[in-house]
């Protein structure tokens, strides 16, 4: 019966190792949002932490990506601008020049 125990625990353990490099095998995890006629998409991503978002403006028109007071520098077509994320939370940004342009990063 303790033998049962044991091999239980064991297999209880490597599970759980197993779910942990699954988990932080996921933390990296890049995620892309186009910028085109005027909008993000897909304006929500969701990620894990650690993972990076890459902006790629396919727009005819120059827009930036503003979290509150960080801001990227203007994009131009054909531009990119990536951010990593290391904390969990629910980011809200908008475009600096078109302030109705709005998306959200939920990282995990």
């Amino acid at each position: 019966m303790r033998m049962s125990k044991i091999a239980g625990l064991s297999v209880l353990i490597a599970v759980l190792m197993l779910y942990a490099i699954l988990e932080a095998s996921q933390g990296q995890t890049p995620a892309q949002v186009t910028i085109k006629n005027f909008a993000f998409e897909p304006g929500t991503v969701t990620i894990t932490r650690g993972s990076t978002v890459t902006w790629a403006n396919q727009d005819t028109t120059t827009h930036t990506v503003k979290f509150g007071d960080e801001e990227s520098k203007p994009l131009g077509k054909g531009q990119t601008y990536s951010k990593a994320f290391d904390t969990p939370g629910t980011f809200d940004y908008a475009c600096g020049l078109h302030p109705s342009m709005k998306g959200k990063v939920i990282v995990k």
